[in-house]
C-alpha cells in the first residue's frame, strides 16, 4: 500500500529538535522500526493481500487453500501473481484458473486429459479408464493432468494435492509426473509359487 510513516505525530512535534526529548525520539523509531514496523505493515496490508510481504501471501494463500510455492527466487512473484488471480475470479474459478496456475508454475511442461471410459463395463468404473475419446466411451468427470520429466519431482509431490483442491468438488484430478515412469526394456520379471501338501485321513469309521 505504499510507503506510511507510523510514527509522524513524533516526527511532527517541534520540541523533539531540542536536546533529550530529540535522543528519546530517535531511540523510540529505532525500536519501533526493529520490532513492530513490519508486523503492522503486514495487518494494514490484511486488506488487500496480494500487495503485502510475502508472509502475507503466504498466510492468505494457505487460508483459501492455494499453492504456496518455496523457490528460492521466483516464488513471491508467482504467489502474488496467483492470488490476485484467484481474489479477482470471484465464482468463475474453475478448470481455467487450474489451468492459469499450471501455467505460472511450469510454464507449458504440463498436458490436461479429460478422462473416458468403456460404455459396456460401465458397472466396472473407474477400472477401464483411458484418456482417448472413442465412440463407444462416455466422458467422466476424471481428468488427469501429465507433467513433463525435466520438473522437480519433489515439487510435483508437494503441490498435487493443492492443484487437486482448485478444481471443483464434481472434478477427481490426478497428477501423473513423467519422470516416475520407468522404461523396463528387456528386463523380465519372474514369479514364483510355492504351495503346501496336507494329507488328511479320516478315522470316523
Amino acid at each position: 500500500m505504499g510507503n506510511v510513516s507510523f510514527t509522524r505525530p513524533i516526527d511532527q512535534q517541534v520540541n523533539n529538535y531540542q536536546g533529550l526529548e530529540t535522543a528519546l525520539a530517535k531511540a523510540f523509531k529505532q525500536v519501533f522500526a526493529d520490532v513492530f514496523e513490519q508486523q503492522v505493515q503486514d495487518m494494514l496490508d490484511y486488506g488487500c493481500p496480494h500487495l503485502g510481504s510475502r508472509k502475507v501471501i503466504e498466510r492468505f494463500s494457505k487460508q483459501d487453500g492455494l499453492v504456496v510455492l518455496r523457490r528460492p527466487l521466483t516464488s513471491d512473484t508467482l504467489m502474488r501473481v496467483i492470488y490476485a488471480n484467484w481474489s479477482s475470479l470471484a465464482s468463475e474459478r474453475g478448470l481455467g484458473f487450474l489451468e492459469f496456475v499450471l501455467r505460472m508454475i511450469w510454464t507449458d511442461q504440463w498436458q490436461i486429459k479429460r478422462l473416458w471410459h468403456p460404455i459396456k463395463t460401465y458397472l466396472n468404473y473407474p477400472k477401464h479408464i483411458t484418456d482417448e475419446e472413442k465412440p463407444d466411451h462416455f466422458l467422466t468427470s476424471r481428468l488427469r493432468i501429465s507433467i513433463e520429466d525435466s520438473v522437480d519431482t519433489s515439487e510435483i509431490i508437494e503441490l498435487s494435492p493443492i492443484l487437486r483442491r482448485l478444481v471443483p468438488a464434481n472434478v477427481v484430478l490426478k497428477v501423473h509426473s513423467k519422470a516416475l515412469d520407468v522404461e523396463l526394456g528387456n528386463s523380465s520379471i519372474g514369479a514364483a509359487v510355492y504351495g503346501k501338501v496336507y494329507q488328511v485321513i479320516d478315522f470316523s469309521d
